[in-house]
């Protein structure tokens, strides 16, 4: 599992690994007579830290970081409490591509809060920190075969991923209008599959930064996952407006319409994309989803399928199309077009969380009115986590992922029940 997704890379683009000590004021020579130091005149004192300022400003606007922490250096020594010079040598240090300097950086960002104990911003750097050193850990633990040393590097990284919250909450508290931070508590939250937690904290990013596209897409993918289609509409409406030029937000406000009940208004919007735009297959494919959502599964595939004839390429198509039969009961057919997906790219998250949906939905139908789960279920509800595990590979799934884990965990039979059912009923439970 990746514990950092793209978008949030885009919302902290600022905080990249690096960092150095900010040097002290000289201190004077002790046998250097009081009377013959140099007085060095305030107002030329202030000339200086304008121009060292300005001169690491422009450093940084040209990428010339090296430079910039030269310059802010620079400041620091004239005026030790300037917190400009902090703030702008804090991120010229993390934007650097030489990232040995973690410990540096962490050390950095605790003298600046000893500071400034008062500027959400160097929580919030000190948080990107921690977040990265639990990162590491977390590679550490999925790269080693030793099960006992997986897990003392996932407790590490899971540790400083605290820690790592802790300064984000602090930097939100200090300052509402950071939506880097919400952003990365929502994304924190998201990774450990607690999908309602994550939507709030991505509402406070998104209500504090309206212009985030990376958040937004997360929401509504969030939003889709809990059924919430007319906010997830809401969502595609305004992610067609940042991106104009991307047309799946317009399909996808279309295709929630539908799901939200608004069927003529998504159907007027997806016939009029595919009047304009007859040879792009996603017209017909979102067509079809919005008809199967209004349960006209028979119009739904004959859409599906024109977008299949057109692109038989498309993953998420073919994910779209099993999804549909999946809804019609039609297991088998569902499980083709899952073969035929993960053919194209077997990386694919989605993938393997349609595939799980199958098994998830074989073991619905089987269970009785009174709710009773035998081992034949409980067996197909671990069939479907063990496939529901194969999305955390890829970050834009994996909340999704650990969210459909957690849901079916309680669910799920004892070894001690394996044992005895592969004992006596001689067969295998979740293969």
């Amino acid at each position: 599992m990746k514990r950092t997704i793209a978008y949030l890379t885009m919302a902290f683009g600022a905080l990249w690994i690096a960092a150095g000590f900010v040097s002290c004021v000289p201190q004077q020579q002790a046998n250097v007579p009081q009377e013959q130091q140099p007085q060095v005149d305030s107002t030329e004192i202030k000339q200086q830290v304008k121009m060292y300022l300005s001169l690491g400003w422009t450093s940084y606007k040209n990428k010339d970081y090296k430079s910039a922490i030269k310059n802010f250096k620079k400041v620091l020594e004239l005026d030790p409490q300037n917190e400009k010079a902090y703030k702008f040598l804090s991120d010229s240090y993390l934007r650097m591509e030489d990232t040995t300097y973690i410990d540096t950086a962490l050390a950095m960002y605790n003298t600046a809060i000893e500071k400034f104990p008062n500027t959400g911003y160097y929580y919030a750097g000190r948080g990107y920190i921690y977040q990265k050193l639990g990162d590491r850990f977390d590679e550490l633990a999925q790269n080693t075969q030793d099960t006992t040393l997986a897990a003392q590097y996932e407790a590490k990284a899971d540790s400083f991923e605290d820690l790592a919250m802790k300064d984000f909450y602090k930097a939100t508290s200090l300052d509402s209008t950071d939506a880097a931070s919400a952003a990365a508590l929502g994304t924190i939250w998201l990774r450990r599959g607690k999908l309602d937690s994550a939507m709030v904290w991505l509402e406070k990013s998104v209500r504090a930064d309206p212009e985030q596209v990376a958040i937004w897409k997360i929401l509504a993918k969030l939003y889709v996952a809990r059924n919430m289609y007319e906010k997830a509409a809401e969502a595609y409406e305004h992610l067609a407006k940042l991106e104009p030029s991307e047309p799946e937000h317009e399909l996808k406000h279309g295709q929630y319409l539908a799901k939200s009940g608004k069927f003529s208004e998504a159907v007027e919007i997806l016939q009029k994309y595919i009047e304009k735009n007859p040879q792009d297959y996603r017209g017909y494919q979102y067509m079809g989803l919005a008809l199967a959502a209004d349960g006209k599964y028979k119009e739904a595939l004959e859409q599906l399928k024109k977008a299949e004839k057109i692109n038989p390429n498309s993953v998420k198509l073919m994910c779209d199309i099993a999804s549909t039969y999946i809804d019609m009961k039609k297991y088998s057919l569902a499980q083709r077009y899952i073969n035929k997906a993960k053919k194209i790219d077997p990386s694919y998250g989605y993938i393997y969380i349609v595939e799980g949906d199958i098994y998830q939905q074989k073991a619905m139908d089987k269970v009785p009115p009174s709710g009773e789960v035998n081992m034949e279920i409980k067996c197909m509800f671990l069939k479907a986590t063990k496939i529901y595990k194969k999305a955390l590979r890829d970050p834009n799934w994996a909340g999704i992922a650990k969210s459909k884990i957690n849901y079916l965990k309680p669910y799920l039979p004892t070894k001690e029940e394996i044992a005895a059912y592969k004992f006596i009923e001689g067969k295998s439970c979740g293969e």
